[in-house]
């Protein structure tokens, strides 16, 4: 529909007598469409191109400019091109007619034009319009839907079943009694790849499916107010053993009051993969600090790492929603990408945006707000 009215159809009539100018606005504003009428001509394309129509009705004998030539300059608009146009003239010859429809008119009245012959030509081409409007969002929902598909079987295919398939191999050397699990660094060693490979797929599979959620539309946004020092707490447990095998130091600076009003398994979503990325990129007996403080009617929630930075530009690819970019960790950690993009989709959700100051050998800062919950 127009960007004047997005309930109702906008009809703009092109006319260089006030008289007919006033009757279509007479039979029109009586139905349920709005209404303009232009009867400068010479004037017309400018002012249609800052109101634009849904259909416009285009008188072919004027003073200034005939409808033939100003429909043609119409449809070089590049925001107009797409307009149907509905000639209104006392000319009733077929030679006519032909010329309307080839300087692109859908359709022909003529003068003195019957009421309910006009108003069912408009609506015609209103319903047409609504039809096309509906078939190309289907086209454009299905590109997306396929897109979306061709990236999850391509996750499950390559970056699932690699976690997967490490897990089944250990597995069967141990079953074969190629690993002995009488071995004393059977715990040490096989146990515990087995435990940070089962988390490295179990990782990526709820990445995956809360994405797939989102890119769907059936994810639901429920706010409620949520305890930062609790969350954060929770992700540290569940990533404290990948922590501990590379030596890393973890450490928080949360106020006990920091409380924010946003989706809890958004919010959980955002912490846990922001902290597996600063594990997975900060090296050996580096460090990590997880800190809040208030901003304003917000609180400002940053992880920050002794990494190895992020050079300008890997950070444009990072923040590119539409980019599919991964890296691996210091220690060959496998990377999809899908972690920080689903980060950067929760948090536009809950009304803020992911930030990140990064300096090359230094580390990186990834920074987001919530909406501090209102004191009772």
């Amino acid at each position: 529909m127009s960007e004047n009215s997005k309930t109702k159809p906008l009809i703009a009539a092109i006319d260089d007598e006030q008289m007919n100018i006033e009757l279509l606005r007479f039979i029109i504003e009586k139905t349920n469409f709005n209404y303009i009428g232009i009867q400068k001509s010479q004037e017309a394309v400018a002012f249609l191109l800052n109101h634009i129509p849904d259909l416009i009705l285009l008188d072919v004998m004027m003073p200034h400019i005939n409808g033939y030539d100003l429909c043609i300059s119409i449809k070089k608009q590049q925001k107009l091109k797409h307009i149907p146009i509905i000639f209104i003239t006392g000319m009733d010859k077929i030679e006519n007619k032909i010329k309307g429809f080839d300087v692109g008119g859908v359709d022909y009245v003529t003068k003195p034009f019957n009421e309910h012959e006009l108003l069912a030509r408009i609506k015609t081409h209103i319903a047409l319009i609504e039809a096309k409007n509906k078939v190309e969002k289907l086209a454009r929902d299905l590109k997306n839907d396929n897109l979306l598909k061709n990236r999850m079987f391509s996750i499950i295919g390559h970056d699932l079943r690699s976690p997967l398939s490490a897990i089944k191999l250990q597995l069967d050397f141990i079953l074969r009694g190629i690993i002995n699990h009488r071995d004393d660094d059977f715990i040490d060693n096989t146990v515990h790849n087995l435990n940070a490979t089962t988390d490295e797929a179990f990782n990526l599979l709820d990445n995956l499916l809360s994405w797939a959620k989102s890119e769907s539309g059936v994810l639901s946004i429920i706010k409620e107010e949520l305890d930062i020092n609790q969350l954060v707490g929770q992700n540290i447990r569940l990533q404290q053993m990948a922590a501990q095998t590379k030596n890393i130091t973890i450490s928080t600076a949360i106020p006990e009051n920091a409380l924010v009003y946003a989706d809890m398994n958004m919010t959980k979503t955002v912490l846990r993969n922001l902290l597996s990325n600063a594990i997975k990129f900060t090296p050996k007996n580096g460090s990590i600090q997880i800190s809040t403080e208030p901003f304003s009617s917000k609180w400002k929630i940053s992880i920050k790492d002794s990494g190895r930075g992020i050079n300008d530009a890997d950070l444009k690819k990072i923040l590119n929603p539409k980019e599919h970019f991964s890296k691996e960790g210091t220690e060959n950690e496998a990377g999809t990408g899908l972690g920080l993009a689903l980060c950067i989709d929760f948090i536009e959700k809950n009304n803020s945006e992911l930030t990140v100051k990064s300096e090359l050998g230094k580390g990186s800062t990834f920074s987001f707000h919530l909406p501090a919950a209102q004191k009772n």
